[in-house]
């Protein structure tokens, strides 16, 4: 595993640069009451997977139809909900910006839309990252009913579109998926632990507060300067 020179950072966003847990919570429980569809006792709704897999978690009998109507409720209505309550987690903005400092370019691959990405970005990152990378810019998409593209996908996309050297790449999620990208794209993986996914133990390295993955994210980069800067 390459540790030298690193010169590229992709991350997640929900649960590893933002905590948006509240919004999509409170926005998929609307979708649910728009649909006439009561909230099981013994379910909670995950975050971080693809909508249509929380969706099916929740309801695993649930018909495609009905599928596309939570999905359009929710979209509908989900910017409500989100940018309200949606905050950076401690640290991550200025982490950005000193990446940015440093010529170290840094990337967004995540399942969230891009109207409600590009969003919650601009309110709190605008100009720290280069480019945002979601499911509809792949040229297997199909619809926004349909989880047809992995995060393995996404981060293949984004790698090639911009010729990124996997081996002086960082990527860094809360999400079994987020970790599996990574590996498979043979990429340094962190696992954002403080985040909403679980079972992350395989990845190379993990960060269970944010100050954890600024220190580890500026180790990997090995510039002097990261270790007289307070991030």
């Amino acid at each position: 595993m390459n540790t030298q020179k690193i010169t590229s950072v992709i991350f997640d966003l929900d649960g590893t640069l933002i905590d948006s847990k509240t919004g999509i919570v409170n926005g998929l429980k609307n979708a649910f009451k728009q649909c006439e569809l009561e909230m099981p006792a013994d379910k909670t709704i995950p975050v971080g997977p693809p909508l249509k897999d929380t969706i099916i978690h929740i309801f695993p009998d649930i018909t495609e139809k009905m599928i596309e109507k939570i999905t359009q409720c929710f979209r509908d209505t989900y910017h409500k909900f989100d940018l309200p309550v949606s905050r950076p987690f401690p640290k991550t903005v200025e982490l950005l910006e000193t990446l940015k400092e440093y010529n170290i370019k840094t990337y967004i691959a995540t399942y969230k839309p891009k109207i409600f990405s590009k969003k919650i970005l601009e309110k709190y990152f605008k100009n720290l990252y280069v480019d945002l990378v979601t499911p509809t810019e792949l040229p297997t998409w199909v619809s926004i009913y349909d989880n047809n593209c992995t995060k393995t996908d996404i981060v293949r996309f984004l790698v090639q579109k911009h010729s990124i050297d996997c081996t002086r790449c960082i990527m860094a999620g809360d999400a079994i998926t987020d970790i599996e990208a990574a590996h498979k794209n043979n990429i340094i993986s962190i696992a954002a632990n403080y985040g909403y996914g679980d079972n992350l133990n395989f990845a190379h390295y993990s960060a269970n507060t944010t100050d954890e993955l600024c220190n580890i994210i500026l180790s990997l980069v090995e510039t002097q300067q990261y270790q007289e800067k307070a991030v």
